[in-house]
């Protein structure tokens, strides 16, 4: 079993200056830096560089050094910005250089020196511990989708071999903590089961306190080192290992653990099941601890002395988790997560709701959810219970997304005021904002909501025209002020008679496809109508609203042959094209930027709305600039917190994190794998009919079936998916017969499985199903 026994390899400092230079042409001082297997070399250049040798255990095996080369190598493509070396090569440009030492060759490994103090010279607090468990999730975000053989190996601090160390215990002189490890291995045995029904994945699984570095006089975590003793292994079992060893070093009370099960449950749900078995797997990386160090004192004297000043806190740490319990520490593990969620728990009683907020307030699902926690693509309600959120949009980048929250604590530390005054960070989001757009839209007005945007640039489209028309897609949404409610034809029909509907494309039809002439004839007579009905009232047309990935109408991907041709009627007719991007904007279609190019659009308007700024009050409006200062001029347009400098903050944030962590891409990547699951339904269930939409927004058309209605049928699936399988949908389309899968970006494949495996599991109840 690999590491029981250590054997670092033995050179000196001037024999690593010899392989800096002959290895990888570095001229360097050298220090010794801790290693309980590798020897480690802190080198340093003249020139102020700095990196880290690594001269590997002579016993690990070529797969296992490959594997930790292919896992930095798979965490800069998947988050780039997560703190963790980076492997440089050799002069013959190899990442793994040999040299010759006592028992034969050895491999060798040149990486980045990461800054910081090692969170062994720290006493945590609480934020420090909240700040470390959040960044344990993000690195397992990152790993999942990795494999490699090499996670496979058979490591003595798995705690999952603890049964099998427990052979060992023979070796410890005190009869009592022989039984207390003997039983510890025992309970673990009995929840093998339990555990290998978890959730697996790639982890880190030896996150202690000498394998994490700290920001100097702060809370950040600033490094991750180590990845030698990776395993493919129950996701939960990255925090517990965490967890453990910060308990077993006496670096921090039970009382503050907690905080690190917080920050990682912020960024990655941890269920009930992990946590029921948190308490077996902290007491078994103590025991294994102890069982190591019984062996080495055999077997390895220089082993056992690695060990020997942990021993006696980690007996002392085991005692208080006996003493505690089980029961007792589970529960405030579960209350820490639930208090973590908001200040208040309590049901809300729909009366009160009702009495405070009016009864017709609107609310989702036949039961309505009590939610007060959100991160990354989840949502947590008052019980501790996650959701999967497949619907929201507005936290494009995820719930409470580190960065963005970041931004905005700082800059409202700093100034939350009106533009009024001079300020760089609007300005800053201005050129960043318009970098991503066509050159002629150059110039923007800032108000604090999608509808916003849509009123103001209704309002400049008659500005700029001199008419008073509007064109939109049948059963179109674009806002909620009294201006916009004309361009929202909640049944197909607008109730302004300025305003008149477009057909939407045809059926079934994709982007990928050819438009039939036919179609592409019947979509230009129909905009040849609505503009002879609006003549017909007295109006001419002063724009088209188009909401790019056409949802409110059944969720269409068409041809962009369609839109182009569409257009071209329009300008023909006078009328100015206005890309309402709240919905689709900023990657959401995968294969493009914004909506409009997808669609062949080229508008002379584009608005956008909170997911802008990840659901800070934000709104867009994009023109040229030439339009925009005669709007201003004349009416001298204002809006008081519009583009504010906590809301510009946020919206850099969105940016800066859309790019790292290849959001686009991903809505391209996971879109795709979704819609091919979604099509796999479409043949095995009658109730299911075509898949609609693309990248990150994507439609799932409902049948009529033995439930009923099509209407039915998707009401009974949403209310269905949220109660028994918590996962969250929307519907859409004018019979509210499409199912709506919207979610923020970060969304994955196993979330897509997650959500797939709910559907398949209402589809096959809903074919059988009586009528509502």
């Amino acid at each position: 079993m690999l590491a029981l026994r250590t054997s670092p390899p033995v050179f000196t400092e001037a024999q690593v200056e010899r392989i800096a230079r002959d290895t990888y042409g570095l001229g360097v001082s050298v220090r010794s830096l801790p290693g309980e297997r590798d020897r480690n070399f802190h080198l340093h250049t003249a020139d102020r560089r700095d990196y880290v040798l690594k001269i590997l255990d002579f016993n690990s095996s070529p797969e296992a050094t490959d594997c930790q080369l292919r896992v930095l190598e798979h965490l800069a493509e998947q988050d780039s910005a997560l703190p963790v070396p980076r492997v440089y090569p050799t002069t013959l440009g190899g990442e793994i250089g040999t040299v010759a030492g006592r028992e034969g060759s050895y491999a060798t490994c040149l990486m980045g020196y990461l800054p910081g103090e090692l969170l062994a010279s720290r006493s945590p607090d609480a934020p420090l511990l909240e700040n470390l468990g959040a960044m344990l999730a993000r690195l397992d975000v990152a790993l999942q989708g990795f494999f490699h053989p090499g996670l496979g190996q058979r490591l003595a601090w798995d705690v999952r071999r603890l049964p099998e160390l427990a052979a060992h215990a023979t070796y410890l002189e005190s009869p009592s903590l022989r039984r207390e490890v003997q039983n510890a291995a025992a309970a673990l045995k009995e929840r093998l089961p339990a555990l290998r029904s978890l959730r697996s994945q790639a982890i880190h699984g030896d996150c202690h306190a000498h394998n994490v570095l700290v920001d100097p006089g702060s809370s950040g975590i600033s490094g991750i080192l180590d990845f030698g003793d990776m395993v493919h292994a129950p996701r939960v079992l990255e925090p517990a290992v965490a967890m453990s060893e910060l308990l077993a070093e006496e670096r921090v009370s039970m009382q503050i653990l907690p905080s690190l099960l917080a920050g990682y449950a912020r960024r990655t749900a941890l269920e009930s099941a992990e946590l029921e078995l948190l308490y077996d797997l902290i007491l078994g990386r103590h025991s294994a601890t102890i069982l190591v160090h019984a062996w080495r004192a055999r077997h390895d004297a220089e082993g056992a002395r690695v060990l020997e000043g942990s021993i006696a806190p980690t007996v002392r740490s085991m005692a208080r988790l006996q003493e505690v319990g089980r029961e007792a520490l589970t529960e405030s593990w579960r209350r820490a997560l639930q208090d973590d969620a908001g200040p208040a728990h309590e049901p809300v009683p729909l009366a009160r709701r009702q009495r405070l907020l009016g009864a017709g307030a609107e609310l989702f699902y036949e039961r309505p959810l009590h939610i007060v926690r959100g991160a990354g693509v989840w949502l947590y309600d008052a019980r501790g219970l996650a959701y999967l959120d497949v619907y929201n949009n507005v936290p494009h980048v995820g719930h409470t997304h580190p960065e963005v929250v970041a931004a905005i604590q700082k800059q409202t530390a700093l100034l939350a005021t009106h533009t009024r005054y001079l300020h760089a960070r609007i300005l800053e989001y201005a050129e960043r904002l318009t970098a991503t757009l066509p050159a002629h839209l150059d110039a923007c007005m800032f108000v604090n909501s999608g509808s916003e945007a849509n009123d103001v640039a209704w309002r400049l489209a008659q500005f700029a025209t001199g008419r008073s028309g509007g064109l939109v897609m049948a059963h179109a949404y674009h806002g909620i002020t009294d201006a916009v409610a004309a361009l929202t034809p909640s049944t197909g029909q607008p109730r302004d008679a300025r305003v008149v509907t477009l057909a939407p494309p045809p059926h079934g039809l994709t982007r990928d496809d050819e438009l039939p002439p036919d179609a592409l004839e019947a979509a230009q007579r129909d905009v040849d109508r609505a503009v002879a009905v609006l003549a017909e009232r007295g109006h001419a047309p002063a724009a088209f609203f188009v909401d790019t990935a056409i949802t409110s109408s059944g969720i269409f991907d068409p041809p962009p042959l369609w839109g182009a041709g569409i257009a071209a009627r329009l300008r023909a007719a006078g009328a100015l094209i206005v890309a309402d991007e709240v919905q689709y904007g900023l990657g959401r279609c995968g294969s493009h930027f914004w909506g409009f190019e997808r669609r062949g659009l080229e508008p002379d308007i584009v608005t956008l709305g909170k997911p802008v700024a990840n659901g800070y009050p934000m709104g867009v409006v994009v023109a040229r600039r030439e339009l925009i200062e005669a709007f201003q001029k004349k009416y001298g347009f204002f809006s008081t917190f519009g583009g504010n400098a906590v809301a510009a903050s946020a919206a850099l944030a969105v940016l800066d994190v859309l790019e790292r962590e290849r959001l686009q891409a991903n809505a391209a990547d996971t879109g795709r794998y979704l819609r091919d699951r979604l099509s796999v339904l479409t043949g095995r269930y009658p109730c299911f009919g075509a898949v609609r939409g693309t990248g990150l927004l994507l439609g799932l058309e409902v049948k009529e079936s033995a439930a009923g209605t099509a209407r039915q049928g998707a009401k009974r699936i949403i209310n269905r998916l949220a109660e028994e399988a918590r996962v969250l949908i929307g519907y859409e389309g004018p019979d509210a017969s499409v199912l709506k899968l919207r979610p923020p970006m970060p969304f994955r494949t196993e979330h897509a499985d997650r959500l797939v495996a709910a559907l398949e599991t209402a589809a096959g109840s809903l074919d059988q199903a009586r009528p509502l």
